[in-house]
């Protein structure tokens, strides 16, 4: 239940905010319990929609600092796929404040 009122307050936040300049969301899954979380995003100027799906997500918080860590992470893209592994591979990625302090309170 908390997973699913999460995914409607997320769904807002990415279409209105983040997501807005590229396209929009259409579809998001969490499964807090596991860490875990689907999207699919429609992005402007793409024929098919962009999956992503990632596993073993982590936030944190140092100070005002926030960071996101991923274990896993597939998506229908094969190069932003291998882009993302990369990415992540070298650690946990510092985040803006203001999305830090939301993904804190949402994916917690």
């Amino acid at each position: 239940m908390k997973d699913r009122m999460t995914e409607q307050v997320a769904l807002a936040y990415l279409n209105g905010n983040l997501l807005a300049p590229y396209g929009r969301a259409t579809r998001l899954e969490i499964h807090s319990a596991d860490r875990r979380l689907r999207i699919e995003v429609e992005l402007r100027g793409e024929t098919a929609p962009l999956e992503v799906e990632i596993g073993g997500y982590d936030i944190s918080c140092e100070g005002e600092r926030y960071f996101i860590g991923v274990k896993e992470v597939r998506t229908s893209r094969e190069w932003l796929t291998a882009m993302a592994r990369d990415q992540f591979g070298k650690g946990p990625l510092e985040v803006p404040a203001s999305a830090g302090r939301w993904l804190m309170k949402l994916l917690r």
